[in-house]
């Protein structure tokens, strides 16, 4: 009897025939069709890119029974004898025996990961090359880094296939394209908003080269986003009308300049300058100001010397600053001074271990820090101090108690500083009730020494002089009015009931000129689509007549002021609520209202936001990656921040 026919391929095996189109084959496993002309190539082609498992099973069946079929053929051999066991006659049982325990030996291909799953496709190389930018991005690594043989060989290791780019194609092509992607994301979210507030900042790089940065905020539904526009690269005198030119430039481009509400800054003349002449309206970093507030009240400057118009008090103070900084810095530069002072740390039972931290001026709250730190630490810092040679004067008994008596006056300066420099929750309508917060916690403060009291007084008046008008609808009304529409504060943390009702009287009016225009585009509407009947017959005139005498009796400034009576009227939110939120759930109770919160709910009170980038660009621009192109640097902030 006759052996039958095989398939002259093993596709067959997983592949049907369709009688009605004998070109087209059916795949058995994921019920695909495929042209297979007349050969097979088209379908295996198939299984080793979808179905390798099966293939690799079927192909390894296939050889196992070639050769147990071969080795059954073979002179000599027997089937019957290999599967009974049987020893042959033979005067040799020793080579008997090794004949019948002999395993069958099979030719197999080593299976290499290159062979099992071919070469990856585009978009496999586009998501490996993706996760290379996002990690550069992300971890502010060089560009380089895709050339060190370490990288390089721990990507072979995980994926031979994958061949890395190089720095040049990285930069010029790779990060480009994902950059114009990311680009267009944003693009889209900024159209979908409808105000924006803006802050930005200078800042000089270790290659003395300036940019310029500029952040966005704005709300995507009830959340409060925050992305870069740019950091360019300043090739011009930083003149007001340089810098008005370039931003107006920026926002042009992504069509938002008839969006922005406001735009904060830092008190740069020359930045404030180029807002005014953009004719936006322009609010001052309230962190700065605060900044302002201790520098001024503490008299630090870099001149550490005593002048003869300094009064007892700022030279005494002086003379304090002077020996801290002179500790601080012995330590730092002394290995001896500093491994004493941890070792001293452990004798007394420290649980934690803690370093002296030098003060910067530029850095807010970094005097505060400083002298915090060196009272924890007053105990074992003495009594090394004590024993080391060539350590600087300590302080006295009286200078010790007037930090003391400093670090109460200066912690609600760093608390608030800190509370309106994070990036997704403070808002402007946050600086009036934190302010005075400030002033509460700062009249309730009782300094035992009179440099302390002196120290109070200052700080006090300072923080009255710069923050007196801020509830006054003259030079910065945001602060007043985003307050005023905080559920959480209302008029009950404003200073002045007065402020508080001029605040009132303009958000009503802003709110009535809103409603007056949509009820002029919705009366032309309407008398475009409603043609009454001069018929005195027409039963409806009566209606309409009676209706037309209603709305005009009431006028869109006492619909504002009733909006305004019923937000008011409503009960204090909690602090932990989420002003949008509440907005968006009161739209359409209290519209108009909600669209003029939502407008003022967006600005930062602070200029950080911009300012924090360029703690990363320093990052950026470090040692390591100072060949960079002023073009890759805007391109790697960009996605550093909004790549998601």
């Amino acid at each position: 009897m006759s052996n039958p026919k095989k398939n002259a391929s093993i596709v067959w095996k997983h592949f049907r025939r369709d009688p009605n189109t004998p070109d087209v084959a059916t795949c058995s496993i994921c019920n695909n069709k495929y042209k297979r002309s007349n050969g097979t190539t088209n379908l295996l082609d198939h299984l080793k890119r979808k179905h390798f498992t099966v293939l690799c099973r079927d192909e390894l069946q296939h050889t196992e029974t070639e050769q147990i079929e071969e080795d059954r053929n073979q002179p000599g051999t027997s089937g019957e004898r290999q599967s009974t066991g049987v020893l042959s006659p033979c005067n040799n049982p020793v080579m008997a025996v090794t004949s019948v325990v002999k395993p069958v030996l099979k030719r197999q291909k080593q299976l290499l990961l290159s062979n099992r799953f071919g070469t990856p496709s585009e978009n496999q190389v586009r998501a490996f090359h993706e996760a290379i930018v996002k990690m550069i991005a992300e971890d502010l690594q060089p560009l380089s880094i895709v050339e060190n043989s370490g990288f390089r060989s721990m990507i072979q290791l995980l994926d031979p296939r994958y061949e890395i780019p190089s720095r040049r194609s990285l930069g010029r092509t790779i990060i480009p394209r994902i950059f114009s992607t990311v680009q267009s994301k944003v693009e889209a979210l900024l159209n979908e908003a409808r105000h924006v507030a803006i802050t930005t900042d200078i800042w000089t790089s270790m290659n003395t080269d300036s940019y310029l940065t500029m952040t966005v905020h704005f709300l995507s539904q009830t959340q409060l986003k925050t992305l870069v526009l740019c950091t360019k690269k300043l090739d011009c005198n930083h003149t007001g009308a340089n810098i008005c030119e370039i931003m107006r430039e920026e926002l042009n481009k992504w069509n938002i300049f008839e969006k922005v509400v406001a735009v904060v800054t830092d008190g740069g003349a020359n930045i404030k300058s180029a807002v005014r002449h953009m004719g936006l309206s322009h609010l001052p970093c309230t962190a700065h100001k605060l900044n302002l507030i201790v520098q001024k009240a503490l008299e630090l400057s870099d001149n550490e010397e005593i002048g003869p118009d300094d009064n007892t008090d700022e030279s005494d103070l002086k003379k304090i600053f002077k020996k801290c900084r002179n500790i601080v810095g012995f330590f730092k530069r002394s290995e001896v001074g500093n491994r004493m002072l941890v070792e001293k740390q452990k004798q007394l039972g420290n649980e934690t271990v803690l370093k002296l931290k030098q003060d910067v001026r530029t850095r807010w709250n970094s005097t505060f820090l400083m002298l915090e730190r060196l009272i924890k630490l007053k105990e074992p810092l003495t009594i090394v101090m004590m024993t080391l040679k060539g350590a600087p004067t300590n302080l006295s008994s009286e200078e010790w108690n007037i930090i003391e008596d400093m670090i109460p006056l200066l912690r609600p300066f760093d608390k608030l500083t800190v509370e309106l420099s994070a990036e997704h929750y403070p808002m402007i309508s946050m600086v009036i009730p934190l302010i005075r917060g400030l002033q509460s916690s700062l009249a309730s403060k009782n300094p035992n020494t009179q440099l302390g009291i002196f120290i109070k007084n200052r700080l006090m008046e300072n923080t009255t002089k710069r923050f007196d008008s801020l509830e006054e609808q003259t030079l910065t009304p945001h602060f007043s009015r985003a307050t005023l529409l905080d559920p959480r504060c209302k008029k009950v943390v404003f200073g002045l009931e007065v402020n508080a009702k001029e605040a009132e009287t303009c958000l009503v009016s802003e709110t009535a000129a809103l409603i007056s225009n949509v009820s002029n585009t919705e009366q032309t509407t309407h008398t475009s689509e409603v043609n009454l009947d001069t018929d005195g017959d027409n039963v409806w005139n009566f209606l309409y007549s009676r209706v037309s005498n209603v709305q005009s009796q009431t006028t869109s400034r006492s619909s504002a002021t009733s909006l305004m009576r019923q937000y008011l009227s409503m009960p204090h939110q909690d602090l932990k609520c989420n002003v949008a939120e509440f907005w968006n759930d009161h739209k359409t109770v209290l519209a108009p209202l909600s669209d003029i919160a939502l407008k003022y709910i967006i600005i930062p009170a602070t200029s950080v936001p911009a300012e924090r980038i360029f703690s990363k660009a320093g990052q950026i621009l470090s040692a390591r990656r100072n060949r960079l192109l002023p073009k890759n640097v805007d391109q790697l902030i960009f996605l550093n921040k909004n790549i998601m």
